[in-house]
């Protein structure tokens, strides 16, 4: 009797895990040039890829509409840039299709 079993291994690629844990999230995008952080730079991700320079994000960004976006260094939005952001009459909730 044999005791190997044939269970398929479970892969998860990065951008998968990436976009399991962050989606629906306010996320900001860091700015190159070292301004601050504007309403431009924030969007509620719903798809993410990789890319060899970064990320390819999917989001509602601030036109109020679906775009895409290759980015190099995003994070989650902290509270104190989620109160600002809810507060300042942009809702990126809303989504013309």
């Amino acid at each position: 009797m044999s005791l190997i079993s044939h269970v398929a291994l479970s892969f998860e690629t990065p951008a998968r895990a990436y976009r399991r844990a962050h989606v629906g999230k306010l996320m900001v995008v860091e700015p190159r040039d070292g301004r601050e952080v504007s309403s431009g730079d924030f969007f509620r991700l719903e798809e993410v890829s990789t890319h060899p320079t970064g990320l390819f994000v999917t989001g509602v960004f601030d036109n109020a509409r679906r775009n895409h976006m290759m980015v190099s260094n995003v994070r989650d939005a902290t509270e104190d840039e989620i109160a600002w952001h809810d507060h300042s009459g942009f809702d990126v909730t809303k989504t013309d299709y």
